[in-house]
């Protein structure tokens, strides 16, 4: 059903924002923890989509700011940017990279491979987003004129 309406979703708008929560697996590092985010994402789906994301993740120990470009066809896609972490424990701030291979729409899986300060993190995850379209596609011309004179 949602590879049917991949096809449609350019039909009801061309740009798309969606927002959602986010549990990771980590694995990699010191320790398997899990962690929690919530994402933040513009689409523009007239051409080739494309989209920028940006999402907050806590766990016990950090606080993850990110920002990603990417790219997709609906229903898989990939994405790479920058990663802030704040460790609360150490109070050290360190700056990293993070890639993402996911899979559907709204609801989905993904797998992120993150290197901070020279540690290699490897992510299982999971995701729910709620799309709300902001420009239509077409103004088709409807000329419903009200006339406030």
């Amino acid at each position: 059903m949602l590879f049917t309406l991949s096809f449609n979703f350019k039909t009801f708008a061309q740009e798309v924002w969606t927002i959602g929560p986010m549990l990771h697996y980590n694995f990699g590092g010191e320790k398997k923890h899990f962690s929690w985010a919530i994402e933040l994402a513009y689409w523009n789906v007239e051409n080739v989509p494309y989209s920028v994301d940006g999402g907050v993740e806590f766990s016990k120990k950090r606080i993850r700011f990110y920002s990603e470009v990417q790219t997709g066809i609906g229903v898989a896609g990939l994405s790479v940017g920058p990663v802030l972490e704040i460790n609360k424990v150490e109070h050290k701030v360190h700056v990293g990279f993070q890639t993402t291979f996911w899979m559907n729409y709204f609801l989905g899986f993904d797998y992120r491979y993150r290197r901070i300060d020279k540690t290699h993190f490897n992510c299982l995850g999971t995701y729910g987003k709620l799309p709300f379209a902001t420009k239509d596609m077409e103004s088709s011309g409807s000329s419903s004129s009200f006339d406030w004179d």
